[in-house]
């Protein structure tokens, strides 16, 4: 007995031995093909020598450490940590090289897009405390949910993943299999049913995993929204109007017939969006969305219409009405659009009390309404028709909790776009009350609301927090741009973008007429001319001929393309509907982008996205040819002297060439230079030092 007894032993030791060197085997194999793939990037300038070289030593320096650098070290943490089992391990060193085979010659200097993603894995390799792991994932839900590998066993899993529910449920239900092991699968299926029921029905067509858990959830509302699928199937919509079926005020089949035209549906929504406790919060955002963004999209393409007839549509509507339609589409609307919304959703307002208004609607998007209005210098007529303890009110709830929202920096930067707008003294003193109080209430108790907020309020230069040396590096760095910084291999590259209309046309012709002071060449390149300095510094400007808008562009970035030297200064001339062809463009190689469409500083989040160095310029309402013009030319006179680019003397210079009284003068109030833009200020302090 004990000979048989000690040969199992034996033989369980064996396999064990013979499992563990397998295991050992795979990971080396996998370190190996992360050192390939790290190789062949490195290779890709010509040389292997541990550096990525791109244009600039400050790019190639970022690039290097995103490529070479960082890959390195989380290979190094994954396989000495012995808290994680071997096909863990393995999951995770496969993510990396994943995305080290995604790197090409061809986006190799769009190292923004890989650092993002590597950053947040050595963030979340080395957190120890919960509610720090859960502020970083929430930084960036749908990066994370691509990463579930890194954190899946960390205590913290389970309530991030009810946080995704509610912001990107779609995204979490793709990675369902990743975690359906877990014991609390089930109970994160629930919250993706109470707040997106819409989601969880697309996974109902067919017979999954998601499927068989939801079938067998004995969870109240998870229950009623397969009732909905027993008797309805996967056509009806009457899964968006959960909150009233669940709330006894509509049957199933009433809500399928609700549901089943937009007109109805549209009025319904609007009316139950304002539950306080609302059930399918995210199906009902997504469904208002849906049905805003068509009415816009109408009025958007009637652009070049008269008033009259290109907002007649809105007589329909209800002052509450266009306020949903406004804050719904927010990603789409035009300038001018907001603007003659925004008039007509006023005039129907009438006498009401703005803060009564919004209490009606419980507020319902108010921060991304109140961030419009900021953004489109709005702010002060929506203010000025609520009583002072009304604004105070209102300031409060838009301070207060931004930590606990879904996307907190979005959040935020509504906040600094609002603080950065208020023109009374009196309003500011309110918000800034508001803030330091909710800021002495949370400092003790809640570790990263306390960050957050002190870097709101040393943003606003409000009250006396001390803060991270980061921070003041990146409020010095703004003000001052080194020539250094947008001079590289003996020249400065611009691309200026106009278009095909004939506010486009007229724009370009001033546009040539301003830099014909016998200080630049301008050349004739058939789809694109180019502007070239006569004395002084090198600068080569790049701008497409409107009338040659999709060839003229596609010209110059093959040009670029087939010199891989990209352009320091990115300038964007035209309507905000085609700001997106710029900013799309865009490289961490842009130091500066100029927005000089209307409301340009919408953009400046997705700006930073492509460009996270660049200092942006952009109008909080209306732009114009005649700054833009003016502007673009004292900022270039300054390089091709070889100067620093100090955006205090500059706009200071650039005050006087306006005439006193003239609309030229009145449009530059409304431009924003990069030292003064707190949203931009906000958004990179924030991500260098979470």
């Amino acid at each position: 007995m004990n000979r048989i007894y000690i040969l199992l032993l034996l033989a369980c030791f064996m396999l064990a031995s013979f499992t563990s060197a397998e295991a050992n085997e795979a990971l080396t194999k996998y370190a190996d093909k992360i050192a390939k793939e790290q190789r062949r990037i490195d290779l890709l300038d010509g040389s292997e020598d541990q550096q990525v070289i791109l244009k600039s030593s400050l790019q190639s320096n970022r690039a290097t450490h995103t490529y070479l650098i960082s890959p390195k070290n989380i290979t190094d943490v994954i396989l000495a940590n012995t808290l994680s089992t071997d096909a863990q391990k393995i999951s995770q060193l496969s993510r990396i090289n994943d995305l080290l085979k995604d790197v090409t010659s061809k986006n190799v200097h769009f190292y923004t897009q890989f650092s993002l993603v590597f950053n947040l894995i050595e963030k979340v390799q080395t957190v120890k405390e919960d509610l720090r792991l859960e502020s970083i994932l929430r930084s960036n839900v749908l990066a994370s949910l691509n990463l579930i590998a890194f954190y899946i066993d960390r205590p913290g899993a389970e309530r991030f993943f009810k946080i995704a529910a509610q912001s990107d449920p779609s995204e979490l239900l793709k990675h369902y299999s990743e975690f359906d092991h877990k014991p609390w699968c089930g109970a994160v299926l629930d919250r993706v049913a109470s707040v997106a029921p819409m989601k969880i029905k697309t996974y109902l067509h067919s017979w999954n995993s998601v499927h068989q858990k939801i079938k067998g959830s004995s969870n109240e509302l998870t229950e009623l929204v397969y009732e909905i699928f027993r008797e309805k199937g996967t056509a009806t919509r009457a899964y968006i109007l959960l909150n009233d079926i669940y709330n006894s005020k509509l049957t199933i089949d009433e809500a399928h017939e609700i549901a089943k035209f937009d007109s109805t549906l549209f009025e319904y929504l609007i009316t139950m969006r304002a539950d306080i406790n609302l059930l399918g919060e995210h199906s009902v955002d997504e469904a208002l969305k849906h049905q805003c963004l068509k009415h816009v999209r109408e009025i958007n393409d009637l652009h070049e219409e008269t008033d009259a007839y290109r907002f007649a549509s809105l007589k329909k509507f209800s002052a509450a009405e266009i306020y949903t339609l406004l804050v719904y589409s927010e990603d789409e609307i035009y300038t001018s659009t907001f603007l003659g919304m925004y008039e007509r959703m006023m005039t129907k307002l009438g006498t009401e009390d703005s803060y009564q208004f919004l209490d009606g609607l419980n507020f319902n998007q108010f921060r991304t309404f109140i961030k419009m209005c900021a953004g489109y210098n709005e702010l002060h007529s929506f203010l000025d028709k609520m009583g002072e303890w009304e604004k105070q009110q209102l300031f409060v709830k838009l301070v207060e909790g931004i930590e606990k929202a879904n996307d907190n920096l979005s959040s935020a930067v509504a906040i600094a776009d609002t603080y950065g707008s208020l023109r009374n003294a009196g309003s500011k003193y309110l918000f800034e009350q508001a803030i330091l109080s909710y800021y002495q209430k949370i400092r003790y108790s809640d570790v990263e609301a306390e960050k957050l907020y002190r870097i709101l309020l040393h943003v606003f230069q409000i009250g006396e927090t001390s803060v991270s040396e980061e921070l003041n590096k990146q409020a010095f760095n703004l003000k001052i741009l080194p020539i250094d910084r947008i001079y590289k291999e003996g020249k400065n590259v611009q691309q200026h973008f106009f278009f095909d209309d004939p506010d486009g046309k007229a724009s370009y012709a001033h546009f040539l007429a301003t830099f014909g002071n016998g200080n630049w060449n301008i050349l004739d390149k058939g789809t694109y001319v180019l502007l070239k300095s006569r004395t002084g510094m090198a600068i080569e400007i790049y701008a497409n001929k409107p009338t040659s808008e999709y060839a003229g562009q596609d010209d110059i970035k093959a040009y670029f393309t087939s010199t891989g030297r990209w352009p320091d200064v990115v300038v964007h001339r035209g309507h905000s509907y085609f700001a997106s062809a710029a900013i799309e463009s865009l490289t961490p190689s842009a130091e500066i982008v100029f927005l000089g469409s209307c409301g340009g500083y919408n953009n400046i989040s997705q700006v930073l996205k492509y460009s996270p160095d660049a200092q942006i310029i952009s109008s909080k309402q209306i732009g114009t040819m005649q700054v833009n013009d003016i502007l673009a030319l004292e900022l270039n006179e300054i390089i091709r002297r070889g100067q620093d680019i100090v955006w205090d003397n500059l706009w200071a210079n650039l005050d006087k060439k306006f005439a006193k009284g003239s609309s030229a003068e009145s449009r530059f109030q409304d431009y924003i230079p990069p030292h003064k833009n707190l949203g931009a200020l906000l958004i990179k302090t924030y991500r260098s030092i979470l």
